[in-house]
């Protein structure tokens, strides 16, 4: 496996100010998308970070070049633009191409919202993002939005993607879930051995699909105890709950995947219930 430049590495943690651990996540998703060396991956999410790989510390040429040509199988205009900046006036292409790469970095109001079975936490997603300024879609719009009768999820998320901001993916305990007895360890965690909440598999799929293709524009945002998957090891995961920490929290990470957060005025610190239990059951059970 190839080694990865130590100070392209600590160039891309100040940028993103993110711990080691969650950058090489990054490199590694960012690798299987470019289906590129490790190497050629880093410099990939330091060029989407903005920083300057021409340096001779950060990058050799041969590695620009690299670079440049995986790149350039995607999208000719924007490697050209990006590894090798002219020092000399740009011309027409250039100019469309460095406005096209700004253009990625946008504020929008809408915020797909993938969820599991309970509706009613669901809801006060979609009543919560209403209350920050934010217009959610469910992912049934997002599917008529690819004018296709059985759409890829790929192509539900470009979709999606093309109006929307970013990826809200909500993590309920929605399944019981746990290993079967004769694959269990002895250093296996209790969630492996006993039942467990665990959220939906489409909410997982689709969890998966949308941190691999937009992992800067993804929140994963979770609700009571789920159990734990691996693949998420080093990712930050709201915890969302009534406190009003964790809803500034969440508005936070959604600012900074390019939302038009809108804080102004307190009804966001309440709007939406965000306790495991529903209400209405606590009601009926002391009626009974």
């Amino acid at each position: 496996m190839s080694r990865i430049n130590s100070a392209l590495l600590q160039a891309i943690q100040k940028r993103a100010g993110i711990a080691q651990a969650r950058a090489y996540q990054l490199i590694a998703i960012k690798s299987a998308e470019l289906v590129a060396d490790r190497k050629i991956a880093a410099l990939a999410v330091a060029v989407d970070l903005g920083i300057n790989i021409n340096k001779q510390a950060l990058a050799s040429k041969a590695e620009r070049d690299e670079l440049a040509s995986t790149l350039g199988r995607r999208a000719p205009a924007l490697a050209r633009q990006t590894i090798e900046p002219s020092t000399q006036q740009p011309d027409k292409p250039r100019r469309q191409g460095a406005k096209a790469s700004k253009s990625r970095v946008r504020k929008s109001n809408a915020v797909m919202v993938v969820h599991g079975r309970n509706q009613r936490l669901s809801s006060s997603m979609f009543t919560f993002l209403r209350s920050i300024g934010l217009q959610p879609i469910e992912w049934s719009q997002a599917i008529r939005r690819t004018k296709k009768a059985a759409p890829h999820v790929g192509e539900i998320l470009v979709a999606a993607f093309r109006e929307a901001a970013a990826v809200v993916v909500l993590l309920t305990p929605d399944d019981e879930a746990r290993l079967k007895s004769e694959f269990v360890k002895p250093s296996d965690a209790r969630h492996e051995r006993e039942l467990t909440g665990q959220a939906r598999p489409n909410v997982l799929f689709e969890a998966g699909r949308a941190f691999g293709s937009h992992p800067d524009s993804t929140v994963l945002v979770q609700i009571g105890a789920v159990r734990p998957f691996s693949d998420t090891a080093g990712v930050h995961v709201v915890q969302l709950s009534q406190a009003v920490e964790s809803r500034k929290d969440l508005a936070d990470r959604l600012e900074i995947a390019g939302c038009a957060v809108d804080l102004t005025g307190s009804a966001w610190m309440t709007e939406g219930d965000f306790s495991l239990s529903d209400p209405r059951a606590r009601t009926r059970r002391r009626s009974a």
